[in-house]
């Protein structure tokens, strides 16, 4: 019948079953199309047929039922006519992104890989996008010598590669074995050294070295596989390759290897031993030193906490959890500061976080950030810029210039004021706050916790120049008594900012 490819197909992801809350007999079916039967399933037909495909919710007005909200992989619809006909809510900031990719030479043009609507480009940073590549989208590389050239890929590896900004587009996978594994999101990465050469995997990496005009695998199959019963399963799903020297390599896989070249390909080392047995969702090598990497991982499948997010700096030889204070969480991406490398930024399925210190203690990564996983981070070292690619939230931007003014030890030209002290710290009961104000200016001085939760406000209003202390009892600003753990008190002046961290120990 109109049902029996349903679960032949996509019906594990979003075959659910809706009854109109008013007939019983009528009921609605979510699947690449959409079903409908009014008899109670002896006849159904499709409808629809006017909206997006792939279909995850439904909702029937209860004092309504010609009223049907339909969400699919093209956005919101809604059908005033029993879903005869629906019309389309446009311009709404849901798309979800697979990855993304900032053009270093105009941070304004942002590209990405989208779910079931290709390869959308923006040239101006805001909400006119362009669609230049089909069907599902993932990875984009932008040659940084000519922002012209583009590398972009459909599902299972179709890469392809245009020359003039695209389209049009030409196939860029010539030499790799169609025979090879792929995995849904391939991974494809530029040697930040050679713009000319490119990585890509399947069950194995591959090279080129002219600008995808041919490839050659430089390893074997780096997985466990093959899986007889998975043949999407056993490959490669993130590769890095370090700026300091193009011959080190590292690759890691969906089944939970991670591997390391220190040589191009000649030779590889497996350096996962000690690491949780996870799906690997990305590898990254610290921008000066080879030898430090920080590999994240996802544990979909896994009841326990094993830790998501390693660093090694003996490269794979040892490592070391920093997942510290972050929530539990599958985490997709992180990535070095370029111009700060102990500063760290990981996307996770809760959000942004990041670390100014090299990974000990976490913060949210601002305010407002909304309820969305995160598929990618960009980080814009001139504009000192983080783009995050969001899980059905579209793309976020956020200025970390701030961030670095606050780094330890480092001039800060026309500062409004100096934070001298503040101690106890350690503190038990009372910790004071002692700073010099340059000029008359607002001030605003509060504390947070280690996840970016304002606790209280100790000022927020103007004071006179000169020296002043204020004093936090550990208290939130509702009196609650805060818990033994670290705080980030922040102060807040003109254009100046600073962090120091506090300890608060009952």
């Amino acid at each position: 019948g109109a049902l029996s490819s349903l679960y032949s197909s996509f019906g594990w992801y979003f075959g659910n079953i809706y009854v109109d809350p008013v007939n019983e007999n009528t009921v609605y079916v979510l699947g690449v199309p959409m079903y409908k039967t009014t008899n109670g399933g002896s006849s159904w037909s499709t409808v629809g047929n006017d909206m997006h495909v792939d279909h995850h919710a439904i909702w029937v007005n209860p004092n309504n039922p010609q009223e049907v909200w339909v969400g699919n992989d093209g956005g919101l619809y809604v059908s005033q006519n029993g879903a005869a006909s629906f019309s389309h809510f446009d311009n709404m900031p849901i798309s979800q992104f697979y990855a993304g990719a900032v053009d270093v030479n105009y941070p304004e043009r942002l590209y990405g890989g989208t779910q079931d609507n290709g390869t959308l480009r923006t040239l101006g940073g805001s909400g006119s996008w362009q669609h230049i590549l089909g069907g599902d989208g993932f990875y984009v590389v932008i040659d940084p010598t000519n922002s012209n050239i583009l590398y972009a890929e459909y599902q299972w590896g179709g890469l392809q590669k245009t020359t003039n900004g695209g389209p049009p587009w030409s196939s860029a996978t010539t030499g790799i074995s169609s025979g090879d594994r792929t995995n849904w999101m391939t991974p494809v990465v530029m040697d930040p050294s050679n713009n000319n050469v490119l990585y890509y995997g399947t069950q194995r990496v591959w090279r080129t070295t002219n600008g995808a005009a041919s490839w050659q695998a430089i390893s074997s199959d780096l997985s466990n596989g093959p899986y007889p019963t998975m043949s999407t399963f056993g490959t490669v799903t993130t590769i890095d390759v370090a700026a300091g020297d193009p011959d080190v390599i590292y690759a890691g896989t969906d089944d939970g290897n991670l591997w390391v070249t220190a040589d191009g390909g000649a030779n590889w080392s497996l350096i996962s031993a000690s690491l949780p047995q996870r799906w690997v969702t990305r590898v990254t090598v610290h921008p000066t030193d080879p030898a430090t990497v920080i590999v994240t991982f996802s544990g979909f499948r896994s009841g326990e906490n094993m830790g998501h997010i390693f660093r090694s700096t003996d490269m794979g030889a040892s490592w070391e959890d920093i997942s510290n204070n972050l929530p539990e969480a599958p985490i997709q991406v992180m990535r070095f500061d370029p111009d700060y490398p102990d500063y760290y930024y990981v996307g996770s399925d809760l959000g942004v976080y990041y670390s100014l210190d090299a990974g000990s203690n976490w913060a949210v990564l601002g305010e407002n950030y909304p309820a969305a996983g995160v598929a990618d981070l960009m980080v814009h070292a001139a504009t000192r810029t983080l783009t995050a690619a969001t899980h059905g939230r579209s793309m976020l931007r956020i200025d970390i210039s701030n961030l670095t003014a606050l780094r330890p030890g480092e001039a800060r030209p026309a500062d409004t004021f100096t934070l001298e002290n503040i101690y106890p710290n350690p503190f038990n009961s009372q910790a004071q706050i002692e700073f010099v104000l340059h000029r008359a200016l607002p001030v605003e001085v509060a504390v947070y916790d280690i996840l970016g939760r304002r606790v209280t406000t100790l000022n927020n209003g103007p004071l006179a120049p000169g020296r002043h202390r204020l004093s936090w009892d550990g208290r939130s600003e509702y009196g609650v008594t805060a818990a033994s753990g670290v705080y980030l008190v922040r102060i807040a002046a003109g254009p100046s900012r600073e962090v120091r961290r506090i300890i608060l120990a009952r």
